[in-house]
């Protein structure tokens, strides 16, 4: 039997999923991600595999929890307008005071690393899919109530997909609050019906 590990395995891949975030995957060395992670050098490839591999772990780990709990926000609520309107005011609040800042790291290997790694172009694709998928549910909730043109396509889902890969790159330009909220109200008008109610 192997040795009891003394860390918990899944903290330190979080360590590693922050620190590929904030610095890419080329941005770092191994001695740099066994210090972000506070694990020797032999902990790291006997737990996770060399520094591809650990890569690898990371957009997992990113994927189901970060990504995972955004795509499941647009299927929150009954209204699908106000869950694109509150996804997007999530995605805001982390780009100015939380990791958004960094960007998307699914946004971020997709510019690095996607079109030489096909393992991790495969995982990228799978998340689109989904995030397109769960803008497209919002959007039919929205016609449905009449909160959007009867004669929006579901292709608008791919439009918002890009919208938010827009985002994560201006994001590490570190634009103002008022700069990304006018580019998502510019996005969702061309969704939103106008309202007649006091006209």
């Amino acid at each position: 039997m192997g040795q009891a590990k003394h860390f918990d395995p899944e903290d330190r891949l979080d360590r590693a999923v922050n620190a590929f975030w904030k610095n890419g995957f080329e941005g770092l060395s191994i001695q740099q991600l066994c210090k972000a992670m506070s694990l020797f050098p032999g902990s790291v490839y006997a737990t996770y595999g060399d520094k591809r591999q650990l890569f690898i772990k990371a957009v997992d780990r990113y994927i189901a929890t970060y990504s995972a709990e955004a795509v499941e926000m647009l299927g929150r609520d009954a209204s699908g307008l106000t869950a694109l309107r509150n996804y997007f005011a999530r995605l805001i609040d982390g780009m100015i005071d939380g990791n958004r800042r960094w960007g998307c790291l699914i946004t971020n290997s997709i510019v690095e690393m996607a079109q030489h790694e096909p393992a991790i172009r495969a995982k990228i694709d799978v998340h689109l899919v989904r995030l397109e998928t769960a803008f497209a549910g919002a959007i039919a909730r929205a016609k449905q109530a009449g909160e959007i043109h009867e004669d929006t396509s579901l292709d608008s889902a791919a439009f918002l997909v890009c919208v938010v890969q827009g985002l994560n790159v201006l994001a590490k330009t570190k634009p103002s609050r008022q700069k990304l909220e006018l580019i998502v109200s510019n996005a969702l008008s061309s969704l939103a019906t106008a309202r007649r109610d006091h006209s």
